[in-house]
């Protein structure tokens, strides 16, 4: 596969690194009058902490929303999964954002009602440096697991060559590189492994932090994608947009029906067709079995606190997240992310409808959607 040109972000290594300051909570009502009328609402700051994977994403909506409501100052703490649902089970942010739906046992140490909603789609690739291979190179999940368990260890072992007729694998060591950090990223890519190797379910498992059996870890996928940059020979799982945005190379996947398929907006689209509310802790869109589908692709969720006291906040968030579930959905083609079916983004509006503030119900504002 050929990788199409994208945008690239300036901003990814800048959000793992905490780069974006977090604003103050205070509230901020931003009315007052133009010539004995009222002002339009322009927004209050918000802070929001979470995945990685998607914060690409929030950050552009962040800089596209605040062109809408000018005081809407959203900033975004791109600091993992685990860390998102800390903070947010904490109520030190606004928002909280993670990959995989809440377990079970996150839903209990939470304190409130709330909302958890899908925000957009992108695809978990396993991404390798390889600078003399230019052919893009197929995979499967048993040889990937064996890869990240250890038992292959060279690019030309006979079980990758099996995938790749035709293309010459240097006989260089793999080098693999893993998340450190709780990881909603990491959750995906050992379910999907766990799904696809015996070997792996038993000896791993999967979830946000797992004891990985080899390799070297980077926090958030900026530290995976500049670590993987440095080391040759090295194999790593990423979302799309941070491959893309650094020059890495991405496997195509075999999908169920035996086909390999590559990361791209159109086949995670299509991995997503199944997915509806309600969300459950199991719904996830991986191994698709809907033709060209990609098998490791995944939706992300925003949490937030449906009983809100501050006025500003709480029609930012209900403001901001409409906007995003709508207008800012046409932005993510450009990030290497796709948008939510029609019908789920419905329901994830639906879920953003239940914020009040003081126990009164809240409409967007004019031009938001």
């Amino acid at each position: 596969m050929k990788m199409r040109k994208v945008l690239t972000l300036g901003v990814i290594g800048a959000l793992v690194a905490g780069a974006i300051g977090l604003t103050g909570c205070g509230s901020n009502t931003n009315t007052g009058t133009t010539g004995g009328t009222p002002a339009a609402f322009q927004g209050a700051a918000l802070v929001g902490a979470g995945a990685t994977f998607p914060g690409p994403v929030y950050s552009q909506w962040a800089q596209s929303f605040n062109k809408v409501e000018t005081g809407a100052q959203v900033n975004y703490q791109a600091i993992g999964s685990g860390g998102g649902v800390q903070q947010f089970t904490a109520k030190t942010v606004d928002f909280g954002a993670t990959d995989v739906s809440l377990l079970a046992s996150e839903t209990a140490k939470i304190t409130g009602d709330y909302v958890q909603f899908p925000t957009c789609l992108g695809a978990v690739v396993v991404s390798y440096n390889l600078p003399d291979v230019k052919t893009p190179l197929n995979l499967d999940g048993p040889t990937v697991a064996k890869i990240f368990l250890g038992s292959i260890k060279k690019w030309n072992d006979p079980a990758i060559a099996a995938l790749n007729s035709g293309v010459t694998l240097p006989a260089t060591d793999i080098q693999v590189v893993h998340r450190a950090d709780g990881s909603g990223t990491s959750s995906i890519f050992t379910t999907w492994l766990k799904n696809q190797s015996p070997e792996w379910a038993d000896k791993v498992g999967a979830g946000k932090s797992v004891a990985w059996p080899v390799g070297q870890g980077g926090n958030g996928n900026a530290g995976v994608a500049a670590t993987m940059k440095q080391t040759a020979g090295s194999i790593g799982y990423l979302e799309l947009q941070y491959a893309a945005s650094t020059g890495l190379a991405v496997a195509s996947i075999k999908a169920p029906d035996g086909t390999f398929v590559a990361p791209t907006v159109e086949s995670v689209a299509k991995a997503a067709t199944s997915l509806a509310f309600p969300i459950s802790e199991t719904t996830n869109i991986l191994d698709s079995k809907v033709a060209g589908a990609y098998p490791i692709s995944s939706t992300t969720y925003i949490l937030i606190y449906t009983a809100q006291t501050d006025t500003a906040k709480a029609q930012t968030l209900v403001d901001f997240w409409t906007w995003a579930l709508t207008k800012g959905q046409a932005e993510l083609g450009a990030l290497n992310y796709a948008s939510l079916p029609d019908s789920v983004a419905t329901s994830s509006l639906a879920e953003v409808a239940k914020i009040t503030v003081n126990g009164k119900a809240l409409t967007p504002s004019a031009g938001v959607k």
